[in-house]
């Protein structure tokens, strides 16, 4: 047995010992960027020096990387595509247990178990320059106003059914699953980045992702722009759900799965009947009261506060909301009929008009656990009390489960409850938007776009160890869950807790 395998070493085509491997550079490496050569800027056949980093084409003679070799005394390459390494000019395979961390790097990948275990992971990482980080939580680089773009990447890779959906390529690469959108490969390399432990970096540069963005939203969302990142994430959702085969009908996406629930709007009016119709939804828009007028003993503005619970009101089925149509006004009427497994919250602080745009800095306190939605939910725990045994048997099948030997109504009650998805709600992620240092001042406020010239940064939990993160950029440190509350929290995202319980 120890003969076969000496023998299968040393095959000239199979395996072959590279004397240059000690020459390889892992600082220099970065994996971020477009995978393009850096003389013809195509992206056929291209291999990265691991020696100075840079990218090239080809592998045989008189291609850029043959030169490269043969000039530079660079010898070892990785093949972009294929992550196979190549020694030049000589043009042979490598085989060696101590390149694995670099084809990690390129293309990390995982089993089933490595991403059952991500929620309990409690180890730190070390990047190639031997600095610590918590794989999932890495800041990304900020590419020039693209920090809108970065928190929602960040608080969409804390949602778990849609972060494992992503770490298994099989699950949407064009060659398994025929998906013809470079978003979706995009973000799916994105994930797997950002929760690897192998990374040569502590941080990310989103570049990939932003450039195939800035294409597939016909630069609507571009560098070096600042955009409002509930818009972006409203595309970015739907581009995703078209991009994985999503259809109009419900549950035909992971996109739709997580994120969609369903709210009955009764249209109220004078001069005809009223009308209900329920309507799928993605996020759920909370609008805040206006801003006081008023200034506090020393003459600065009062910034108020406003309970969660006050702005849900708008979803209890009796609260009136105006809305414009056009010109018209209508008066309508909200509740919600079925919850998401993953509820978005926007809170509207924006006002834009035909001048400049406003902001309403009201700080809306908010529970991080145990979010109580059953009386906004048309049908909750708290109705099923008031049901009849009849109604609550067949309530009880459409819910697949069993009423026979069921005799006491209590015993109904109890096997409904059992079965009703919960309506309590976790934090899992909280997007903020920072006003610009000078808004206030009445000698620039005038000047400034409270949208475009703030920023954002955004909350997230750690699962195995409940601490809370706030990542800005490159930035992340440790949080606690009472500072995240009066924070001017733009877009709030709830996991339903697992039972009625």
């Amino acid at each position: 047995m120890k003969r076969k395998q000496v023998d299968d070493e040393s095959g000239a085509n199979k395996r072959k010992r590279c004397p240059y491997l000690d020459t390889i550079k892992p600082q220099l490496l970065d994996f971020d960027f477009e995978k393009v050569c850096s003389v013809t800027l195509s992206p056929q056949n291209a291999y990265a020096c691991l020696v100075c980093g840079k990218y090239f084409q080809g592998r045989g003679p008189n291609t850029h990387a043959y030169t490269h070799a043969l000039q530079s005394f660079h010898h070892v390459f990785i093949n972009l595509q294929t992550d196979k390494i190549y020694c030049l000019p000589d043009n042979y395979e490598v085989f060696d247990l101590s390149l694995l961390p670099i084809k990690n790097a390129l293309r990390p990948t995982y089993t089933k178990e490595d991403i059952a275990q991500l929620d309990k992971n409690r180890k730190l990482a070390q990047d190639s320059f031997g600095v610590s980080y918590l794989p999932g939580f890495v800041g990304l680089n900020n590419l020039k106003k693209t920090d809108y773009i970065s928190v929602v990447l960040v608080a969409l890779a804390h949602v778990p059914p849609l972060r494992d959906f992503f770490l298994e390529p099989e699950n949407y690469m064009p060659q398994v699953a025929k998906t013809k959108s470079n978003l979706v490969v995009r973000f799916g390399e994105m994930m797997r980045k950002m929760w690897s432990p192998h990374n040569i970096k502590n941080t990310i540069s989103p570049h990939e992702i932003v450039q195939e963005i800035t294409v597939a939203s016909k630069k609507r969302f571009q560098i070096g722009r600042q955009q409002d990142c509930l818009e972006f994430l409203s595309w970015f959702l739907n581009e995703l759900h078209r991009g994985v085969g999503g259809t109009k009908h419900a549950g035909s996406s992971i996109i739709h799965r997580v994120f969609q629930g369903m709210v009955q709007v009764k249209t109220l009016s004078e001069s005809a009947p009223a009308t209900t119709t329920t309507t799928p939804f993605l996020f759920l828009s909370l609008d805040l009261p206006p801003t006081p007028l008023f200034k506090d003993s020393q003459g600065g503005n009062v910034i108020p506060q406003v309970p969660l619970f006050t702005v849900l009101e708008k979803f209890d089925g009796e609260k009136i909301t105006h809305v414009f149509q056009g010109a018209i006004r209508q008066q309508k009427r909200y509740i919600l009929q079925t919850l998401p497994q993953y509820l978005i919250f926007h809170i509207h602080r924006f006002t834009k008009n035909n001048f400049f745009t406003e902001k309403n800095p009201t700080i809306v306190n908010f529970p991080v656990k145990n979010l109580e939605l059953a009386d906004h939910v048309g049908l909750s725990t708290k109705n099923v009390d008031e049901m009849s045994i009849t109604e609550l048997k067949t309530l009880l099948k459409s819910l697949n489960g069993k009423s026979k030997g069921i005799v006491e109504r209590d015993d109904l009650v109890k096997a409904v409850k059992a079965l009703m998805p919960s309506t309590k709600y976790n934090l899992v992620a909280n997007i903020c938007h920072d006003s610009p240092p000078t808004i206030g001042q009445a000698t620039t406020a005038v000047n400034m776009d409270p949208l475009a010239d703030g920023s954002y940064r955004v909350h997230v939990q750690n699962r195995a160890t409940e601490q809370w993160y706030e990542l800005q950029d490159l930035h992340v440190q440790e949080t606690m869950p009472q500072l995240i509350g009066i924070s001017e929290s733009y877009v709030l995202v709830y996991e339903r807790q697992a039972s009625n319980v």
